[in-house]
């Protein structure tokens, strides 16, 4: 967390100003979120699944990545009034069209 008065605050607000990339880097930075983009998008979509297929993240972290993903607008939790309560996330049509730019980053760190 910055503090809001700090000069990294103001840094930051100047590189997104100046640079819509930095913005847009920020929403996708993070150890898991692109990866958690891509598993939700192949339909491992409750966090039981997700921790199924990514062991080795924590509870705690998986919890955070994906409240960041649903307050940037990547993602949308569905709660399903079942017995026990499951919880659902899907993309958004803006986490939908995340999926070909992290495929093209994919390609890009490949080469």
């Amino acid at each position: 967390m910055i503090k809001e008065n700090s000069s990294n605050a103001a840094n930051k607000a100047f590189l997104y100003k100046s640079c819509r990339i930095n913005s847009a880097l920020d929403t996708i930075s993070g150890r898991w979120k692109a990866l958690i983009v891509i598993h939700i998008a192949e339909n491992k979509n409750r966090f039981s699944l997700l921790k199924s297929v990514m062991p080795s993240i924590t509870d705690q972290s998986l919890g955070k990545q994906l409240k960041e993903l649903e307050a940037s607008g990547l993602i949308i939790k569905n709660i399903i009034p079942e017995v026990p309560v499951r919880v659902d996330y899907q993309l958004t049509p803006k986490g939908e069209a995340l999926l070909p730019i992290l495929f093209d980053l994919a390609e890009w760190s490949d080469k």
